[in-house]
């Protein structure tokens, strides 16, 4: 069973990967309610595949990890995709799992193309292509057993609740802004994870003070309108779609 949460594509492209060797159920996380119950066959592998949210998972998903059940769950695999830093990403998981009496998970972190451009730049095309890359060799040792897998040391681990308390306070939504380039389309609504937004006038309207925070709205808007206050401005947009071709405007 392959579970995800993606934001931009990333994790979505490792899931099918996972998927085409591993085949089983893929499920999308933002597909289902916060309370699911999952049976798993005997010697299942339960694989999770998410993004890093400062050195952890999101809101939206912790979520959906804290209420949901996991029967017959022996093993658990997650990736971590992430800009550069993985942190105390794997401390955060193994907290979530090991409270609900589940296994341990084995956690590996993979670095690909940020998308928080609220803090940094989205690489040039060149440059993501040769993240992307580096990702695909790392991803194929994960799937042959040959990839080592991460842990955070223990002074990250001691930190860990401290930068990922950090997320919560960037989850506001009030920086979020529509320029006069909005087309009125709907689609950052349709796709937000956590229903944060309606549309207003025909302009999208963040209805909730937090959200996930996970840009989402932001990278899909095909009329680049989505800005989070001035910090997102003149930086690149960046998707990676299901065949890990990646899109930039």
């Amino acid at each position: 069973m392959i579970l995800y949460y993606s934001s931009t594509g990333n994790s979505r492209h490792i899931a099918l990967k996972l998927h085409e060797v591993f085949h089983g159920d893929l499920i999308d996380v933002c597909d289902c309610g916060e309370r699911v119950s999952f049976n798993l066959e005997d010697g299942e592998t339960l694989f999770l595949v998410t993004f890093n949210c400062f050195w952890g998972v999101s809101n939206r998903l912790e979520a959906f990890l804290r209420k949901s059940e996991f029967r017959n769950a022996g093993k658990i695999v997650v990736i971590m995709t992430c800009g550069g830093y993985l942190g105390g990403g794997d401390a955060s998981v193994e907290k979530l799992f090991l409270e609900k009496g589940l296994p341990k998970p084995t956690v590996y972190s993979l670095v690909m193309v940020t998308n928080y451009s609220i803090l940094h730049d989205v690489p040039p095309p060149d440059d993501q292509k040769k993240k992307l890359m580096h990702a695909e060799r790392i991803l194929r040792n994960i799937l042959q057993g040959a990839q080592k897998p991460y842990h955070s040391g223990w002074l990250i681990r001691r930190l860990t609740p401290v930068v990922h308390a950090q997320y919560e306070k960037a989850r506001v939504t009030s920086p979020f802004t529509v320029d006069s380039t909005c087309t009125h389309c709907g689609l950052c609504a349709k796709n937000c994870p956590v229903h944060a937004i309606e549309m207003k006038g025909g302009k999208p309207f963040w209805k909730l003070p937090k959200c996930d925070i996970c840009l989402r709205c932001l990278h899909h808007c095909p009329a680049k309108a989505i800005n989070y206050g001035d910090s997102t401005r003149n930086r690149l947009r960046y998707l990676c779609d299901s065949s890990g071709e990646t899109h930039t405007s």
